[in-house]
């Protein structure tokens, strides 16, 4: 779907949700006074983060994270616990490529946000490294008041250097001096999860309440 498909599918009052493999060429183009008038929930992960984090930072829409059909009502989430703690705060964020890239760009403030990342492998661990050293180091992670990371495609079993995905992520992550709740079933692959809407994150009972 490119810029002008998905305007047309904005537009369309037959249209009540949008699967969409987004991405950035999209956001200058976007009908916003569609989204405004007839607001309906678009679905994806990836490139999708782009879209979902402009119409959320423009028009407060309320995007859907994941692949698949969207589940009613509030969501309980199982993970494993990183850094203990509880915080509440709107759940914003995606796939971290795209996150990064944004930074600068059209990124929405995190500040008092509970950060959702998921990823897809593209390259290797190196990759990550780079895009979570940009983020904190440009001060985009500012006031997050915790972390929730999900499902990261491609990365099961890599090794590089004796550094894991898991690694990387704790050496950066906890530099934040936040509660961190890991291996949610969030990401490519998975059910969808609202964006934009308050949820609660309990890393010490490792459960995060979206909804």
């Amino acid at each position: 779907m490119n810029a002008a498909q998905l305007n047309e599918a904005l537009r369309d009052p037959t249209v009540r949700a949008i699967a969409l493999d987004g991405d950035h060429r999209m956001l200058d183009g976007l009908d916003l006074d569609a989204v405004r008038a007839d607001p309906k929930p678009i679905v994806g992960t990836g490139g999708t983060t782009f879209v979902h984090m402009e119409l959320w930072r423009v028009c407060g829409l309320v995007g859907y994270h994941g692949d698949g059909a969207i589940r009613p009502g509030r969501l309980r989430l199982t993970g494993e616990t990183r850094v203990p703690g509880r915080v509440e705060g709107v759940l914003l964020g995606g796939s971290l490529g795209p996150l990064r890239a944004m930074v600068g760009a059209g990124l929405p403030s995190l500040d008092g946000a509970i950060l959702l990342l998921t990823g897809e492998r593209t390259q290797g661990l190196g990759q990550v490294d780079r895009q979570l050293t940009h983020l904190i180091r440009a001060g985009a992670l500012k006031g997050v008041r915790g972390v929730a990371v999900g499902h990261f495609a491609g990365f099961d079993g890599l090794v590089d250097r004796e550094w894991r995905l898991d690694d990387v992520l704790t050496d950066h992550l906890n530099t934040l001096d936040v509660p961190v709740l890991g291996n949610l079933p969030i990401g490519p692959g998975r059910p969808p999860v609202p964006i934009g809407v308050p949820a609660v994150l309990n890393a010490t009972e490792a459960v995060l309440s979206v909804g």
